[in-house]
């Protein structure tokens, strides 16, 4: 399986789900690292500039993750499953539970969820207390910059 991650150039390798613990995310209470990664660099565009404000002022990179193609790593729940509200933005209770129960689970390496920004689209959050986490690898990286236009006053 393909995944893909815009981040800071300086974090574009760091799979400790460090930076989400911080802060927490739709999918994770603080304290609880999480990886987040889309499975189209499409969606990790969308995903990344919904929570920027102005043009990036540091450099990124957009890495392509490869991650072990073993189905049972990995749980898609049906997103009629997912707890209510959890697309609301900001992020709210029930989705940071779920996700933390997930984690906290180790059961699977990734937890594969329909976007708030998109459903039609997936991410994929990637638990990096899993034992599997040693065998994700990066096949490519390239610099990303958002296009100008996005940040135009209109």
């Amino acid at each position: 399986m393909i995944a893909w991650r815009i981040t800071k150039a300086k974090r574009a390798r760091d799979l400790t789900g460090k930076g989400a613990a911080l802060d927490g995310g739709r999918w994770n209470e603080v304290d609880v690292p999480a990886v987040y990664m889309g499975l189209s660099p499409a969606i990790c565009s969308l995903e990344t500039f919904v929570h920027t404000n102005r043009y990036p002022l540091l450099p990124l990179k957009i890495t392509r993750f490869i991650l072990p193609d073993d189905a049972n790593l990995y749980l898609e729940p049906n997103p009629r499953t997912l707890p209510e509200g959890w697309a609301v933005i900001p992020p709210d209770r029930a989705s940071m539970a779920y996700g933390t129960k997930w984690l906290r689970n180790t059961q699977h390496l990734g937890l594969i969820v329909p976007s708030a920004v998109l459903p039609l689209e997936r991410n994929i959050v990637i638990n990096p207390a899993h034992p599997a986490i040693a065998k994700v690898t990066i096949d490519a990286q390239f610099d990303f910059m958002y296009d100008q236009r996005m940040f135009l006053k209109r």
